[in-house]
């Protein structure tokens, strides 16, 4: 299991930033319950076993927040 800098699980495919609104339209349209909103206040996280890494929680996150695993990562390795 992977840990984000916000100590939530995640799935190998994507993770949720800090900027994240809560406004639970992940939650709405994610057909295999791979995301959670364990509590008030408390970052929503993705189920790494649930995940099938479709891409549509990316699609529908108004602000952005949900971003692919390793995203920028190669771009960053290439500018040294």
């Amino acid at each position: 299991m992977r840990k984000d800098v916000m100590n939530n699980k995640v799935s190998q495919f994507y993770r949720i930033e800090k900027h994240c609104i809560r406004c639970g339209f992940c939650l709405d349209i994610c057909s295999w319950d791979a995301l959670d909103a364990p509590g008030k206040g408390r970052a929503f996280t993705i189920e790494e076993d649930l995940c099938p890494g479709c891409g549509i929680c990316v699609d529908c996150c108004p602000v952005g927040a949900i971003q692919k695993v390793g995203a920028g990562e190669d771009d960053a390795a290439a500018d040294r």
